[in-house]
């Protein structure tokens, strides 16, 4: 994957968008019908209980033999010193325990003494199954306007030695690296280094399971960090090496769009073509499905983008998907719009 030229944010749709990666990867293209075949002092004593603001409902309990609210928060408040040496928090409330939306997580929303926003700018979510912080973010500095005191080669260094010393960067491969700008009412700012690294198995890449890191471009601070990994162990893998290669399965685009959408798309011209893991079945599950036995079979796949005419035509050009298993030929999932 080609690594971005740059990409804008703000506090909350940054929040949003690492949120919606956590949940469901990357989204098709707009209009696309999908059809799926297949601080420096000691860290404050522990906060006091969770309270929700008005209209929220409180956090509710998770499934029998996970981690309770409580132990989460301790974890929560432990892994946000590492994280952030000498937080002092003031505050930190659980989101409403949403199993269905966010899997067997906890939330939490915390300010900190020194963050002037009331409402608190840092987030860290807690996984109730094993206990693994699998998402922060300290979204106190987003509004800096000093230009980067730091190049990304500097920020990519720092984010290698964070996550070696998390023993998370054996099986990952980067793939986004590029300098942020904050959209703010001043106008456009710097703002950190964005880093994004992909899981790897047995040499190929996963499309879901990722981590995700944030370099502050002042001070080189890791100031946001997600990590999404849903395959497990249990999972089966196919053989990493296709029974079908490249050329064989561009031949099945057209056909399949012929006999599904019964009409003839006009030239199909392939853009880009990739060997993933389609992880999606596996990211789709909760965590306590997750620590299961029960295996679930992760499909080796070719992913291709393309167009045809009535793509092209459009203002600016679009562009569908479709997934190919790399073994049996057959057809897991599309995005398409015949545009008729």
């Amino acid at each position: 994957m080609n690594q971005y030229s740059g990409m804008t944010i703000n506090k909350l749709g940054y929040t949003l968008a690492v949120v919606l990666l956590l949940l469901a990867g990357l989204a098709a293209s707009a209009g696309c019908v999908g059809t799926d075949v297949g601080g420096n002092e000691p860290a404050a004593p522990t906060s006091p209980p969770a309270t929700a603001s008005p209209g929220v409902t409180p956090a509710q309990p998770p499934s029998d033999g996970l981690i309770g609210e409580e132990e989460a928060r301790s974890l929560a408040a432990a892994a946000l010193e590492r994280e952030i040496p000498g937080i002092r928090i003031e505050r930190m409330i659980a989101e409403p325990y949403d199993v269905q939306t966010y899997g067997d997580v906890w939330r939490f929303w915390v300010k900190a003494v020194d963050d002037p926003d009331p409402e608190g700018d840092i987030s860290v979510w807690i996984d109730a199954a094993d206990g693994e912080m699998t998402y922060f973010l300290d979204g106190r500095d987003y509004y800096r306007s000093a230009d980067p005191a730091i190049t990304i080669d500097a920020a990519e260094e720092i984010a290698g030695t964070y996550l070696r010393e998390r023993n998370e960067s054996s099986d990952v491969v980067k793939v986004v690296a590029v300098l942020s700008t904050v959209d703010t009412q001043l106008g456009l700012r710097n703002g950190p280094y964005h880093f994004v690294y992909q899981r790897s198995i047995d040499g190929v890449l996963c499309w879901y399971d990722k981590i995700i890191l944030d370099v502050d471009s002042i001070n080189g601070r890791v100031v946001s960090y997600s990590k999404s990994w849903d395959v497990s162990n249990n999972d089966t893998m196919a053989d990493p090496e296709p029974s079908i290669p490249e050329d064989a399965v561009h031949e099945r685009v057209p056909t399949y769009l012929h006999d599904t959408y019964g009409t003839d798309p006009g030239e199909i011209v392939i853009g880009s073509t990739e060997l993933r893991w389609y992880d999606l079945t596996a990211q789709q599950r909760t965590a306590q499905q997750r620590w299961s036995q029960e295996p679930v079979a992760v499909p080796l796949a070719w992913r291709i983008e393309f167009d045809d005419e009535w793509y092209r035509s459009q203002d600016p050009p679009r562009t569908a998907r479709i997934w190919i298993d790399a073994h049996s030929g057959e057809v897991i999932s599309a995005s398409y719009n015949p545009g008729r």
